[in-house]
């Protein structure tokens, strides 16, 4: 993992992490991670996903402590969550629920939700279309498109993306690396993105490759 500089403001702090599922094996493994863009990877694919789920507390750990800024993982697991973003790109959990329905949910869920940026996010990405279909009838791309502007507009000090770039055209895709960049420069929240490049033109306050971490 690459290194934190002193000024990046820790969101996160990993402390003594032993967990071993499927692919993801992590022994004594302690980090943090900052305020701006971390990018999670790996060389087969499979352990980012799940990396992302531990840190959205749907993975259990043998041992070790996630704390977030002063509330630890397995102490206040509410607490921790109503702080965290995190949907899974294949979920159907959502499927009944209209876009709109959708993101009133999500407006319900996080105390930082932006109308105002929602708003903004609907309009970059090409959603306002959308708003009144049931999520169960739109493409993958489109899909993808709706979790990501709930990410960006909830205000989640701690934010996770999966391939956000994966099924997204082109002009969506640069919109979607235009809001990470801003955020980067933002040095207010935590997104974590699990891809297998870095997002062009993003500036990175860590990286970590789970395909040398995993051996350790």
């Amino acid at each position: 993992m690459s290194a934190i500089s002193p000024e990046c403001t820790v969101v996160l702090q990993i402390d003594g992490l032993h967990i071993a599922y499927r692919r993801l094996v992590l022994r004594d493994w302690t980090t943090a991670i900052s305020a701006g863009v971390t990018l999670v990877c790996d060389e087969e694919g499979e352990s980012k996903t799940d990396f992302l789920r531990l840190l959205a507390a749907e993975l259990p750990y043998a041992a070790g402590r996630l704390n977030f800024q002063g509330v630890a993982q397995h102490a206040d697991m509410s607490a921790y969550r109503q702080q965290v973003f995190w949907i899974e790109p294949s979920t159907a959990e959502y499927d009944e629920f209209t876009v709109e329905g959708f993101f009133s949910l999500q407006a319900s869920r996080y105390a930082g939700f932006d109308q105002a940026a929602l708003l903004q996010l609907i309009d970059g990405l090409a959603l306002e279309s959308h708003l009144f279909k049931q999520i169960q009838m739109l493409s993958s791309g489109t899909r993808r498109k709706v979790w990501i502007a709930a990410a960006f507009a909830s205000g989640a000090a701690l934010t996770l993306l999966d391939d956000p770039l994966a099924a997204l055209d082109k002009s969506s895709a640069l919109f979607v690396l235009s809001r990470m960049a801003a955020l980067a420069q933002a040095g207010q929240r935590a997104l974590v993105v699990g891809d297998y490049h870095a997002p062009a033109n993003v500036p990175l306050a860590a990286r970590i490759d789970l395909s040398l971490m995993t051996s350790a």
